[in-house]
């Protein structure tokens, strides 16, 4: 045995212990929760009942069936349907959702990086406490970075080996992905962009543009029967949601304040909205109207609050989620932990991402692909949980930076890492007063 194949072996047994021991401390805590959904969770809940009973999407309320997407709902139905209306049996598929989601971080970045970084990005998602909290919880995060990670791992494999069946399970992992949140709808243009643009020579012929047009095809494919279905019920034309209007109705108004606030309902244009007969589609319209007009009329204040909930997104690790679930139950979690974890984790994706430009360049896309969900979200409104996506991003990053600083013995980028540190520690604390 050589000292290569004695370095590979030892590994891989890191890598099944920290798979191993993840999935043990989401089970040792999905087990304890006993919390009842409210608000939002409540509502994916009462869907998914309403499916798996009637069969419909159909709710006979304020928000109908297309104001949510529909892939966390029918996650839902199906397992009630197969295991009965138990909480516990979804934190529990989730728990191994979540583990798998740290797995496809390992392979994505062994994939773009190399296996050192790899195994560092692991270990730095394993000590991600959110992770772990949010697999006992009623919420779309899980799902969605599941889907998310794979295709982005099923993106990044087509364009290493050129295998088309590579792009197709990724358009099709990006359509369930986007069925499940939105959001993540533009992200495979920033990625065939990028394709392009790294093989701009080659942009005209066969082996680029066509399993490039499979990714986006089977993604439309994957979405378009529930498109359809929204159609034949609203009338007109909702690709996926109707939510957007107002998520940018909340972030853009007199009380915006970065943050979701219900003070949003005080104003003339909501109540107008929700209160003259109009469907699911026109209402979602009648406030991206309201808000663009808003920021028409207030640019100044609008480009204020977008900096805002930029500071905010990479800063603020309040989470409302963890008190009620008690993701003080978790092993090594407390709220200094978390806050102390999530600012240098930023840190080093940015000086990861600084790396990426100076001696990596062909990982860029990783680098894009982070800063996207910031970027929407400073047009939308802030929670902690909608910056996940770009977490998973941030991680190979920050295990880049680690092991660049290592091996090039950087003290320079280690100074900067711990001022970065601070920076945001103190952005936080001034953004919270």
């Amino acid at each position: 045995m050589t000292l290569s194949s004695g370095i590979s072996r030892t590994k891989t047994i890191v890598l099944i212990l920290v798979i191993l021991v993840s999935l043990f401390v989401r089970l040792e805590y999905v087990i304890q929760v006993n919390t009842q959904p409210i608000s939002d969770m409540q509502d994916y809940d009462r869907r998914a009942v309403t499916l798996q009973e009637k069969g419909t999407f159909a709710t006979n309320e304020k928000h109908g069936a297309t104001y949510r997407p529909p892939g966390y709902v029918v996650f839902l139905a199906l397992i009630y349907k197969v295991f009965g209306h138990n909480y516990h049996v979804v934190y529990i598929l989730q728990s191994l959702m979540s583990v798998s989601v740290l797995l496809a971080i390992y392979l994505f970045a062994r994939r773009v990086f190399d296996q050192n970084t790899a195994l560092m990005g692991l270990i730095i998602a394993a000590l991600y406490v959110p992770f772990i909290g949010y697999s006992g919880v009623l919420l779309t995060e899980i799902l969605f970075l599941t889907l998310f990670s794979y295709a982005l791992y099923s993106f990044v494999r087509g364009t290493q080996e050129n295998k088309v069946h590579w792009f197709v399970l990724s358009g099709v992992l990006f359509g369930l992905a986007t069925l499940t949140r939105s959001i993540s709808l533009l992200v495979p243009l920033i990625l065939l962009g990028w394709y392009c643009l790294r093989s701009y020579k080659e942009v005209l012929t066969k082996r680029l543009w066509f399993p490039s047009i499979l990714m986006i095809l089977f993604m439309a494919l994957t979405i378009m029967p529930w498109t359809i279905r929204n159609y034949m019920e609203q009338k007109e034309f909702v690709l996926v949601d109707t939510i957007s209007g107002l998520n940018l109705l909340t972030g853009n108004n007199d009380y915006a304040t970065g943050y979701y606030t219900d003070e949003v309902m005080k104003l003339p244009g909501y109540r107008r909205a929700v209160t003259e007969g109009k469907n699911d589609a026109q209402v979602d319209r009648f406030m991206k109207q309201e808000a663009v007009r808003w920021i028409a009329q207030h640019p100044v204040l609008f480009i204020k609050l977008v900096i805002r909930k930029l500071l905010i997104s990479v800063s603020d690790t309040r989470d409302w989620i963890a008190d009620l679930y008690h993701f003080d139950k978790i092993f090594l979690y407390s709220k200094n932990f978390n806050k102390y974890y999530h600012w240098t984790l930023m840190a080093l994706g940015a000086v990861g991402a600084v790396m990426v430009l100076l001696y990596k360049r062909e990982a860029l896309f990783v680098v894009l692909t982070a800063t996207y969900f910031p970027a929407v979200l400073s047009i939308f409104f802030f929670q902690y949980r909608y910056i996940f996506p770009a977490i998973i991003l941030i991680i190979p990053l920050a295990a880049f930076a680690v092991q660049q600083i290592y091996s090039r013995k950087s003290y320079f980028a280690f100074i900067c890492a711990a001022v970065l540190v601070f920076v945001l520690k103190y952005t936080a604390y001034y953004l919270i007063v």
